[in-house]
């Protein structure tokens, strides 16, 4: 029952991020394309690589469904919360490759932090 607890507390953690992710990523909402294109570097904001934000918002959508489903079934959690991690840790390693250092890098080293407990609680429950 308390590793019910803590994924579910994590889930929800990590859901206060993704959920809105999606719904900027889906909407292409000019901070959300401003945030990820400052992060990324990728040049969204240009009109470069117009496939990208659509792809995270469909990436957000599936893995929100999946990680409320991991709650009653451990391997949605474990898929959800594995490619969250990865896509989080994508971006934090793109920051790193740019240069960035220090209070830059909290927000995604928190995200991929989160999205990696959920994981391994996720997996833990299997």
């Amino acid at each position: 029952m308390h590793v019910f607890a803590l994924n579910a507390v994590l889930t929800i953690a990590l859901l206060l991020e993704v959920v809105p992710s999606a719904l900027a990523a889906l909407t292409r909402f000019k901070p959300g394309v401003e945030r990820l294109d400052g992060l990324t570097r990728l040049g969204l904001l240009e009109g470069r690589r117009g496939w990208v934000m659509p792809a995270v918002g469909v990436l957000h959508t599936l893995t929100t469904v999946a990680l409320i489903a991991g709650l009653w079934s451990p391997a949605y959690g474990v898929a959800g919360a594995g490619a969250e991690t990865v896509f989080f840790g994508w971006v934090l390693l793109r920051q790193l490759r740019h240069g960035d250092r220090g209070k830059e890098l909290f927000a995604y080293a928190l995200f991929t932090s989160w999205s990696a407990a959920v994981l391994l609680v996720a997996l833990l429950r299997l």
